[in-house]
């Protein structure tokens, strides 16, 4: 049997086949290598130098509430997107500017509490976008008005002189009756019901105004016949009455229309405000545009507010003052209801 050789052999052994390994590999080999290395390098190094381009990625905005996508409202979800398909939007980050925490990802969900301008910050690597938007207070949809209840006097519309006769009006909704009865002398009542005697024959007017309001005042024509004689217990009489006039039916009421508002946008609406400084324009210019309501709210620099006609009358003549921009918001007719104006504070100084 051979001896086993000792440890110490094996390794001066090993390190004599070293060089004999490095010699007879082929260079072709290494020169693969060392290629594929200095390419690897090369292209993690472009991947990390060359710039974002920012311009791909966009601010949307959505709020399932909202009407009009020029303002949204308080206590309201609003949906933040970053506009971007071919990268991962999962580590953007998102500022409100309201006090709250910035949140990653995208789409994201906020609710503002509190009215006034927000500028939205949307950040990734070296690239940063902004996006302004007004928070309003919720605007309460207005009670749908209710129908016109055109009263009905309920009576005769032919008696006799010196008979009783009784007339009343059952009208839902109604707290209040004037009764006016025009004969020799004007009488009033003020019940649902009431009793009354002509005395003299000819067309009487009889009258009703319910609940104080004169929209609400109608009239009958009442026709009064000569007394009855008193037939004598030998030979009596009945007379028949005449039929009854023909009343016509009274048409339904008109309901005014509600006018749309001529459209403009909040570049044209500065303008005619420079127009109002330089004298060239007055308040009533803008009447079209407010629907005719000269005391809407003016928030300036969303700090000071005032009716509209309030700030046109302040910066007439006032050419040192220096709008930078407008914001309008608007109705479903189109009528500017809201108004916010920044304005440069420097210039403004000894005006306001």
């Amino acid at each position: 049997m051979a001896l086993r050789n000792s440890e110490s052999e094996y390794l001066v052994n090993t390190r004599h086949l070293r060089p004999h390994i490095i010699r007879y590999t082929d260079p072709l080999v290494w020169y693969t290598f060392f290629f594929f290395l200095l390419a690897s390098l090369i292209l993690l190094g472009f991947q990390l130098t060359i710039p974002e381009d920012c311009t791909l990625t966009t601010i949307r905005i959505r709020q399932e509430q909202s009407i009009h996508q020029s303002a949204y409202t308080t206590d309201a979800v609003i949906t933040f997107y970053a506009n971007r398909t071919d990268a991962n939007v999962n580590d953007y980050t998102w500022n409100f500017n309201d006090s709250s925490q910035v949140v990653t990802g995208s789409p994201v969900y906020h609710i503002f509490h509190h009215p006034g301008h927000y500028t939205v910050t949307l950040s990734h690597n070296s690239c940063s976008w902004t996006k302004d938007i007004i928070i309003t207070p919720p605007v309460e949809k207005a009670a749908a008005p209710s129908p016109v209840i055109w009263p009905v006097i309920e009576g005769p519309a032919t008696v006799f002189a010196g008979s009783p006769v009784t007339f009343r009006n059952k009208t839902p909704g109604a707290i209040s009756w004037q009764w006016q009865l025009v004969q020799d002398n004007v009488v009033s009542y003020t019940q649902a019901t009431f009793t009354c005697t002509f005395t003299t024959p000819g067309e009487k007017i009889v009258s009703l105004m319910i609940n104080g309001d004169t929209a609400h005042l109608v009239t009958k024509k009442i026709t009064v016949y000569p007394a009855r004689a008193v037939p004598s217990k030998e030979k009596q009489r009945v007379l028949p009455l005449p039929p009854p006039p023909v009343i016509p039916a009274m048409p339904p009421p008109i309901l005014p229309t509600v006018a749309e508002a001529p459209p403009i946008s909040a570049d044209d609406f500065r303008s005619l405000l420079v127009q109002v400084i330089n004298k060239e324009k007055s308040t009533a210019d803008f009447l079209p545009y407010l629907c005719n309501n000269l005391a809407i709210s003016v928030t300036l620099n969303d700090k000071e507010t005032a009716a509209f006609s309030h700030f046109c009358a302040r910066i007439y003549g006032k050419k040192k003052l220096h709008i930078t921009k407008v914001y309008l918001l608007k109705d479903d007719h189109g009528c500017v209801t809201a108004i916010r104006i920044t304005y440069d504070r420097k210039k403004l100084l000894g005006i306001f």
